[in-house]
């Protein structure tokens, strides 16, 4: 049995993961500097370009991987109880800081609500309804193969027909698709597959260490990069975020020794990676938005430069961010309500006479 099934099973926290999630959240603060600053996101002249198929798609997969409960019974009691769980600090808590923020911005609540990204607060909206998605299957398909055929047949389902005109045709207002955050389902793929690799662990880790899997990801991800520049085509979406997704997540699996909590690196990434909603609900407040004088890498595009002001910008944020999230969580009832932590119950004093 290996490491990570073994660590896994005794509820332990795995370094890499965590590591993993951290840097995927760097990348998600980096990429929102291309949208919010620079205004060259659609533009096909950077870094963004390339990360964009790839952060989401791997913030799920990684979200379905360490949401997944393998010793949890699939009865209604159950699943009640887990989704009670998780609806206060996925769908509540995000208001505390989306409404305050659409007053920053001087956002209308009706626009922000009916925006399909909310201007920017989605990923926990969407990612408790995967959540909801992927129980309801699981309640309803007792076994686990039938499941994983179905989680992955409508993941396909969706990602195909809302990523296709098709997504135009289906008879619901703009208002209506904006407040499900609709195009953003395309993602409910990786949420499955992240879910199915942490149900079935040891085929995932034997699959990983396939000899030919690595290298044929990894020339299939570039030879797709290269086609897709070339050919705009929807159907090459999923290789490429697929082989993408292996290659990162063989990455850290991989140099897992160097994410450890003894490197600098792997103590700031685990970090960053326990402290995700802290960095996702904090850092919006600190983006500098429309920077319209910066206009040099529209003008004169030049990816390394601007991936490097970028890199220092998103670094400044993210610090920022942790440091307003740590003052938050000095009080257990905001830590408890905001960010999920358990409540540690206070330990009686004795007092020893002298």
């Amino acid at each position: 049995m290996s490491d990570l099934h073994t660590t896994l099973i005794q509820n332990k926290r795995i370094e890499y993961i965590d590591a993993l999630r951290g840097f995927v959240m760097f990348l998600v603060v980096f990429n929102h500097m291309a949208g919010y600053c620079w205004h060259i996101k659609e533009m096909g002249i950077s870094f963004h370009d390339r990360l964009e198929e790839l952060q989401m798609p791997m913030f799920f997969f990684i979200s379905g991987f360490v949401s997944f409960k393998p010793n949890l019974v699939w009865n209604g009691r159950q699943v009640i109880s887990l989704l009670k769980k998780k609806f206060p600090l996925l769908m509540i808590s995000p208001f505390f800081f989306f409404l305050p923020y659409l007053q920053f911005e001087k956002i209308a609540f009706y626009d922000g609500i009916t925006d399909t990204f909310k201007v920017g607060y989605w990923f926990t909206f969407v990612l408790f309804l995967f959540f909801a998605i992927y129980t309801l299957i699981r309640f309803l398909f007792r076994n686990r193969w039938i499941a994983t055929v179905i989680s992955l047949v409508l993941g396909l389902f969706l990602h195909y027909i809302i990523y296709q005109p098709i997504y135009n045709a289906i008879p619901l207002s703009a208002d209506a698709k904006g407040f499900l955050s609709l195009y953003t389902w395309i993602y409910f793929i990786y949420f499955a597959l992240g879910a199915i690799a942490r149900e079935h662990l040891l085929k995932f880790e034997k699959l990983l260490d396939s000899k030919w899997l690595l290298p044929s990801c990894i020339m299939i991800y570039f030879l797709l990069i290269i086609y897709k520049s070339y050919f705009n085509s929807g159907i090459t979406i999923i290789p490429v975020t697929i082989t993408g997704l292996i290659v990162l997540f063989s990455f850290f699996r991989i140099y897992q020794s160097h994410f450890t909590k003894e490197h600098a690196l792997g103590r700031t990434l685990q970090f960053m990676g326990r402290r995700t909603l802290d960095i996702y609900w904090i850092h919006f407040f600190f983006i500098p938005v429309n920077l319209t004088f910066v206009t040099v890498f529209r003008e004169h595009p030049m990816p390394v430069i601007e991936a490097g002001v970028s890199f220092v910008i998103a670094s400044i944020i993210i610090a920022c961010s942790l440091f307003i999230g740590s003052t938050i969580r000095l009080s257990p009832i905001l830590a408890h309500w905001l960010f999920g932590e358990k409540i540690k119950p206070k330990k009686s004093q004795t007092t020893t006479n002298q």
